[in-house]
């Protein structure tokens, strides 16, 4: 029974890295409160009372407030881009079992790749924000249109999920990430399609469970399917990775007084 909860036993270790998901899922959902505030602001209003008390949706006014927290939505998930790099770059290393100090480790990503971050995050949620108005506005018209925003949007979205991964591991322009994350969803295919469904998870969750499951989607909510999808991506970066060169003590040494010696 004593070996079950010691340190090193399977099962402590599985606790530990359940914990340290969790508390990365925290770090992550903070920096998402702007936009949950913000899409509750504008959409709120809108969709509450068919919600809640079953009243008839004003669609003109639905549309409007798509639109808004749209506008507004760009501004204040922006800072998500960063938070999200940081929370891929932290979950890579929980996969692969480097030892890193959570917090520290995040927001030192979180400040290496926050220009780009943003950028990015920017670049998502207005794409995004694009796609879902056209939907909507084209959702009187001929199936077929619709049928192919759908598509599009799948498309999009599979790939959406390699940048910040792409980003928290690879030094890249703007450009050559989404360009990479592209080529990444297509390599890995069969990969990418269970990324999408895992992906999916909240929202089933909440779904199925309402606002029941609350609770869940705070602690793992963001984080969870992540580190699901990290377990299937790493297998894809390191075929990508530079080889690490496997140094003697005595090679070590050397290279460390030249660099010294530089300095």
């Amino acid at each position: 029974m004593g070996k079950i909860f010691d340190l090193e036993s399977p099962l402590m270790r599985a606790l530990t890295r359940l914990a340290d998901v969790m508390w990365v899922n925290i770090l992550t959902l903070i920096f998402a409160i702007p936009l949950i505030f913000e899409q509750i602001l504008f959409l709120g209003p809108a969709i509450g009372p068919v919600l809640f008390d079953g009243a008839e949706l004003d669609y003109n006014y639905f549309l409007s407030a798509v639109l808004w927290a749209w506008i507004f939505g760009i501004i204040c998930s922006s800072i998500l881009g960063p938070a999200c790099t940081a929370m891929h770059f932290v979950l890579l290393k929980i996969v692969r079992d480097e030892d890193s100090y959570i917090t520290k480790t995040y927001f030192r990503s979180f400040k290496e790749n926050f220009k780009q971050g943003l950028i990015l995050q920017v670049i998502k949620f207005a794409i995004a924000g694009i796609l879902v108005l056209d939907f909507f506005i084209l959702n009187n018209l001929n199936g077929f249109y619709r049928y192919a925003i759908i598509a599009l949007s799948v498309l999009l979205y599979m790939v959406s999920l390699y940048v910040f991964p792409i980003l928290s591991k690879f030094v890249n322009t703007n450009a050559a990430t989404l360009k990479n994350s592209l080529l990444m969803a297509i390599l890995a295919f069969p990969k990418t399609i269970l990324m999408t469904i895992i992906s999916s998870i909240p929202f089933i969750v909440f779904y199925f469970f309402d606002f029941k499951a609350v609770p869940v989607l705070i602690l793992l909510g963001i984080a969870g399917p992540s580190y699901l999808n990290a377990m299937l991506y790493n297998g894809t970066f390191k075929r990508f990775e530079p080889e690490e060169e496997n140094l003697s003590e005595e090679e070590e040494l050397d290279a460390a007084i030249k660099k010294l010696d530089e300095e």
